[in-house]
C-alpha cells in the first residue's frame, strides 16, 4: 500500500515536498525540506523532480548527501539543473546556484520499480521544456503543471511554452477520473474536480 507525506514547507516559497513509501522503500518528490530521517519510512530510493525550478530542489544536495538515492528528472530538463537561468535562482535571487551533482535523465513512459508497486514517468511539457508527472496507484505528483481550483503553471519563464502546457492539461485531465492530484504548491485535487473547475 502507498503511503504519501506532505511535509511542512521549511521555505517561503512554499513548494510542496511528498515523500511516498511502498514496501520498505521511499521516495521525495520535489524536495524543498532538509533532509530529516525521520520522515522516512525505509530506504529513500529515489529523489523524484518534477522539474528543475529551484523552488523545487531547495534542499536537494542534503538528501544527495545523505542517502544513496538516485536523482531522477526529465532527459529534457537534466540541464537545467545546474543553470542558474532555467532553474530560475539567477530570476529570483541574482545567484548562480544549483543542483551540481549526478541525475538520471528519463522519458516519457518510463516506468520506475518501486516496492512493491511502480512509478510512471508522464512527460507534461509547459511549464518548463521537461516537466513530468509521476503517477502511482491512483496518484500523481503533477509539480507546476496543474493546481486545485482549475489553476496551472507560469509559462513566461525559460522553455516555458502555453501551447505544451495545454496540450498537457489534455494529457492529465484524461486520467482517471478518481486519480488523485499532488501539485508543487498548494492543495490536492482530483482528475474529475479539475475537470469540474475548468469547465469539461
Amino acid at each position: 500500500m502507498l503511503k504519501i507525506k506532505l511535509c511542512k514547507p521549511s521555505h517561503g516559497f512554499q513548494a510542496n515536498t511528498y515523500i511516498i513509501s511502498s514496501a520498505g522503500e521511499c521516495a521525495i518528490v520535489d524536495p524543498s525540506v532538509p533532509y530529516d530521517q525521520s520522515l522516512l519510512d525505509g530506504s529513500l530510493k529515489y529523489i523524484l523532480l518534477t522539474h528543475a525550478h529551484f523552488d523545487h530542489m531547495l534542499d536537494i544536495d542534503s538528501w544527495v548527501d545523505n542517502t544513496e538515492a538516485t536523482v531522477i528528472i526529465s532527459e529534457q530538463e537534466r540541464d537545467a539543473l545546474p543553470d542558474p537561468i532555467r532553474n530560475c535562482y539567477k530570476f529570483f535571487d541574482g545567484s548562480d546556484k544549483g543542483y551540481f551533482g549526478d541525475a538520471l535523465g528519463i522519458e516519457d513512459m518510463k516506468v520506475l520499480p518501486f516496492g512493491d508497486t511502480e512509478i510512471k514517468v508522464i512527460s507534461c511539457p509547459g511549464h518548463t521544456v521537461g516537466s513530468v508527472c509521476y503517477l502511482c496507484d491512483g496518484n500523481a505528483f503533477v509539480g507546476d503543471t496543474v493546481f486545485a481550483g482549475g489553476g496551472y503553471g507560469r509559462f513566461d519563464l525559460p522553455t516555458g511554452d502555453l501551447a505544451m502546457l495545454r496540450d498537457s492539461i489534455d494529457r492529465i485531465v484524461m486520467l482517471d477520473c478518481e486519480t488523485v492530484l499532488y501539485p508543487g504548491h498548494g492543495n490536492t485535487t482530483t482528475v474529475k474536480e479539475y475537470k469540474r473547475d475548468i469547465g469539461r
